[in-house]
């Protein structure tokens, strides 16, 4: 097969490829019912939160896997930052401002602020237009460990998690 012939069948693959409609997803442009593999698990697009406070936005997707639930979480901070968190149980009280224990590690506390939810698809526990107090905190010891609480209401939920590359996880479009 001569150049001219590959170069034809490559643009004939792309264009197969065109008509199929295949779309491809990234962590910006993921949709419900996604398929996102991390760590050995595909997980399902389950739900999609957009928090805003103060004109900073970052989305939350919930991930719905054979055996657990997680949350995906990206914001724009000069680059892309992603973190994979679990739910854990809730922290007997509120963060504070400073140090923080829970559950024998030290976290210290990154942000604390009040969001609004600007946007909210899917399985999610919340609507748009509902306030959040959140805490982002970080350990104290390794600076890789996450703890994330929110204040819905009266009633507190804690995660825990840590930074991830979007090279770790490979995103499959659902529809």
């Amino acid at each position: 097969m001569g150049i001219f012939n590959r170069v034809k069948e490559m643009f004939r693959a792309r264009n197969v490829d065109e008509e199929k409609g295949t779309v491809t997803r990234t962590i910006q442009t993921m949709q419900l019912e996604d398929i996102v593999s991390y760590d050995l698990e595909d997980y399902i697009v389950k739900g999609k939160l957009v928090y805003e406070d103060g004109g900073f936005e970052w989305t939350v997707y919930h991930l719905a896997g054979e055996t657990a639930n997680r949350w995906l979480s990206f914001e724009e901070d000069d680059e892309w930052v992603i973190g994979m968190y679990d739910k854990t149980s809730v922290p007997p009280e509120e963060p504070g401002s400073g140090t923080f224990e829970y559950e024998g590690t030290t976290y210290q506390v990154k942000e604390h602020g009040s969001a609004s939810i600007k946007e909210a698809e899917g399985r999610v526990g919340a609507s748009t237009g509902q306030t959040v107090e959140y805490w982002d905190l970080v350990d104290n010891d390794t600076q890789e460990k996450q703890l994330s609480v929110e204040k819905w209401g009266g009633s507190l939920e804690a995660s825990t998690g840590h930074e991830i590359s979007e090279k770790e996880i490979s995103i499959i479009a659902g529809t």
